[in-house]
């Protein structure tokens, strides 16, 4: 009993922060006011040096503590960003390898957690035969990929996938090797923003798949505007509203999850053509 006493007495003072399931409309408040909380745990400061530490002991449930966390931070500015982590693109894509590098140092700087830039950083690493650099931002690409699928499973509007930024579900859906659709938004039944996209696999199968930015929402209009404030319908005439989807019907069911391996492919868009191609980085197999 004298080791069993101090070992219980060890157990039961751990940290109960680890959560193993998420749901936005119950969870994303207390989170986030954790996340401002100093002597927290999960205190955005704490868990962003561990992330960039690529500190392997970081759970995935930490990680969507901290991309919660930085939706309450002075830069977090949803609309804004995409025309900045864009010209990040662009840049790459012209073959401005040092120039795209520079600038997403810069963003990097107050956007940390930037699903888009990460990525472009490490493919202008690469393409600078930089190998062990270009692999360690995507590593931190990774980790923001495993804590998006830890927040839901993004089959159905009730249960979404977390997204940082506007645009952070199609940049997910293309980390699986897999080109994005049609693309719509709406409200699930909780009143949250969501934006559709749908995922066509190599193999031309379709899947809807919902990605939940109310936080960007209210980043861009405030959570207290007015016309938010609308009267309450009845149970059974609430429904999910998706507007401007035109996304074909589901086929074969089939799930893009798996990304225990997952291959991160660079993907190159030209809207003027309508037309897509991949450019293979390299292949990550993780177990």
């Amino acid at each position: 009993m004298y080791i069993i006493f101090p070992l219980i007495f060890l157990m039961l003072s751990l940290p109960s922060f680890e959560q193993t399931t998420f749901d936005y409309q119950k969870d994303f408040k207390t989170i986030l006011s954790k996340t401002k909380d100093s002597t927290s745990v999960l205190a955005y400061n704490k868990i962003l040096s561990r992330f960039q530490a690529n500190d392997t002991s970081l759970s995935k449930f930490e990680t969507l503590a901290l991309l919660i966390g930085y939706t309450s931070q002075p830069d977090y500015k949803p609309y804004e960003d995409l025309d900045n982590e864009n010209g990040i693109f662009l840049l790459n894509d012209n073959g401005n390898y040092e120039d795209a590098l520079n600038d997403a140092n810069i963003y990097l700087s107050t956007h940390p957690l930037s699903l888009r830039v990460l990525k472009e950083k490490s493919y202008s690493l690469h393409q600078l035969k930089k190998g062990d650099s270009a692999l360690y931002y995507m590593d931190l690409v990774h980790r923001i990929m495993l804590a998006m699928k830890f927040s839901g499973n993004g089959k159905t509007p009730d249960s979404p996938i977390f997204a940082l930024g506007l645009t952070d579900g199609e940049r997910f859906i293309e980390n699986l090797g897999k080109t994005t659709g049609n693309k719509g938004t709406g409200k699930n039944n909780s009143g949250n923003y969501l934006e559709l996209v749908d995922a066509i696999s190599d193999e031309g199968d379709h899947q809807n798949m919902y990605f939940i930015i109310q936080h960007a929402s209210n980043n861009l209009i405030g959570p207290e505007k007015p016309e938010h404030k609308t009267k309450k319908r009845k149970k059974k005439d609430k429904k999910p509203i998706l507007q401007n989807t035109e996304t074909p019907a589901l086929r074969n069911n089939i799930s893009p999850m798996d990304i225990e391996p997952y291959r991160i492919e660079r993907s190159f868009l030209f809207r003027e053509a309508q037309h897509k191609r991949n450019t293979c980085i390299y292949v990550r197999l993780l177990k």
